[in-house]
């Protein structure tokens, strides 16, 4: 390794003080003007069942969710009748509280899934009757409702998202089942994290 001359450490000062600087500006920028640690913090309604699992009822789910419908642990569709109005905001609620670790930004979930938009009759896609779905969570491989909602619930849970269109696929949708500005649904198991 060279020693730094005269001539180079004034440079590597300079350069370590810009990105600082701009790291700073960068964390000054994310979140809303009065509360910048919860800016990306999804609304998080937890219910919970009596431990059996997958036969969550529309009485302890909030408002906003619909009723999950089930085939034993495997989630079959998601019945949207008297559900509140879709709201701007990501909201999550662990249907099932797990008992593993919380998810941490950066790991990879194995998850199995169920996506569905409220005006459908059938998902737009789903893991249950396939294998188990897995990628790195918190990093912006999935979309942005998956990153935010999902990292610090503990392994095992179940829970039921409303993911506006702004965290989902934006204006320009997905394919031919996700139309643009569409708020997605989706309910998911969290098998592991590692």
């Amino acid at each position: 390794m060279m020693r730094p001359t005269s001539r180079t450490l004034p440079r590597r000062l300079a350069a370590l003080s810009a990105t600082v600087l701009l790291a700073g500006a960068l964390l000054v920028g994310c979140g809303e003007e009065n509360d910048p640690e919860t800016a990306d913090d999804p609304v998080v309604a937890e219910t919970q069942t009596d431990g059996a699992g997958s036969d969550a009822s529309p009485g302890e789910l909030p408002d906003w969710a619909p009723e999950i419908l089930t085939d034993g642990d495997d989630v079959t569709g998601l019945d949207f009748t008297d559900i509140a109005p879709l709201s701007d905001e990501l909201l999550v609620a662990e249907v099932v509280t797990g008992d593993g670790p919380p998810v941490e930004q950066g790991q990879t979930i194995t998850a199995d899934y169920f996506g569905q938009l409220p005006d459908a009759d059938a998902p737009f896609d789903e893991s249950f009757s396939k294998e188990p779905f897995s990628a790195p969570i918190g990093v912006g491989s999935l979309i942005a409702g998956w990153d935010q909602g999902l990292v610090g619930v503990p392994v095992g849970s179940r829970v039921v998202m409303s993911i506006p269109s702004d965290l989902g696929y934006g204006d320009a949708g997905a394919g031919a089942d996700i139309p643009g500005g569409a708020t997605l649904f989706f309910v998911i198991d969290i098998i592991d994290a590692v």
